[in-house]
């Protein structure tokens, strides 16, 4: 493109169309080429840079035309005169005159959309409802007599649970039959679930969190996930099993967890724990209370095997080459520069 801003005469539309406009373009801030192994400063804020355009000629030239000469990608940068600037503006549609100047900076990352919703506010209005047993209306006996009473929303219950909604359904004249829970509001738990378990499990249901699931021992974590197979609860057993793989999943305790995957349905903490005694095969083997604990659960030894003969047929996995990075060279300099048009 010519350097210079149109000849004399020639009159009419072709002079208007071919008129320019000189203005500057200006760093807001350092600009840099960015990498996973070198960040290179390309550009100094509050740089100059001079540019001639075509008052109609697009800014998208412009926006090529400076990243390729600093060395820099152009999906990297933005600019803005009055407002942003876009590929399809021109100098004229934006009012741009003679000694104007462009800001360009990094492109910013747009700001996230504001929540719709507070968590921690639901969580904190559900855990008042959870204590405050003026409405409750379903109550669980705990313990050999039923002596312990714990109090929820009947409500809370079917909504959350397919178990509970079963059960405190009403019979009809000759459609099915009530379990005896949906006319006494009662459900009476066996020994093996404590109050405490009764508590978290209700904690979960009104609050979809245990906040201190971490401070549970193995055997408390395991007592929940046979509730939550017993009653059907599909996300607790999920948490749970979360919980055990993450920090419980030791020598001494991968056997007791891994027989339980089989009483209660745990087929993902079944995978983590052959997973761990494939790992650690030496170690687990000869723990005496693995070797107890699969005394009584012959059968599941036929997994155990089954991983241990992939692992000898397939040997040890080739190792991957890593890619290696290209480093771009490109040059440096500044001048000023009519912006070329878009072919």
């Amino acid at each position: 493109m010519a350097n210079n801003a149109g000849r004399a005469g020639g009159g009419g539309g072709n002079g208007q169309m071919n008129e320019h406009v000189e203005f500057t373009v200006k760093a807001e801030e350092d600009l840099y080429l960015t990498g996973t192994e070198n960040t290179i400063r390309r550009v100094t804020a509050e740089t100059n840079y001079s540019c001639l355009m075509l008052k109609t000629q697009r800014f998208s030239s412009l926006f090529r035309h400076y990243a390729k000469y600093h060395g820099l990608r152009k999906d990297d940068l933005e600019y803005y005169f009055v407002n942003p600037l876009e590929n399809e503006d021109t100098p004229e549609s934006v009012q741009l005159q003679r000694g104007d100047t462009i800001m360009v900076r990094k492109k910013r990352k747009p700001e996230p959309p504001e929540e719709a919703a507070d968590d921690d506010e639901f969580f904190r209005d559900m855990k008042e409802l959870l204590e405050d047993d003026e409405h409750m209306d379903a109550i669980f006996l705990v313990g050999e007599d039923g002596e312990t009473e714990i109090r929820a929303h009947k409500c809370i219950l079917t909504a959350r649970a397919d178990y509970f909604k079963a059960l405190f359904r009403k019979g009809s004249n000759n459609h099915g039959v009530a379990f005896r829970e949906s006319n006494e509001c009662t459900i009476r738990v066996e020994p093996i679930f404590g109050a405490t378990h009764i508590r978290h499990m209700l904690e979960f249901l009104y609050t979809n969190r245990i906040p201190s699931i971490r401070t549970l021992s193995t055997d408390d974590l395991l007592i929940l996930l046979h509730l939550s197979d017993k009653w059907l609860l599909r996300d607790l057993k999920r948490l749970v099993e979360h919980e055990l793989i993450r920090n419980h999943m030791e020598v001494n305790t991968v056997a007791r967890m891994y027989c339980a995957t089989e009483d209660y349905h745990a087929q993902r903490l079944s995978r983590a724990c052959i997973d761990f005694i494939m790992a650690n095969i030496r170690q687990v083997t000869s723990n005496d209370t693995f070797q107890e604990e699969m005394h009584n659960y012959p059968h599941l030894c036929i997994p155990v095997l089954k991983a241990a003969a992939a692992i000898i047929e397939d040997g040890q996995p080739a190792t991957k080459k890593q890619r290696t990075g290209e480093a771009a060279s490109t040059p440096t300099g500044l001048s000023s520069s009519p912006v070329p048009e878009e072919s």
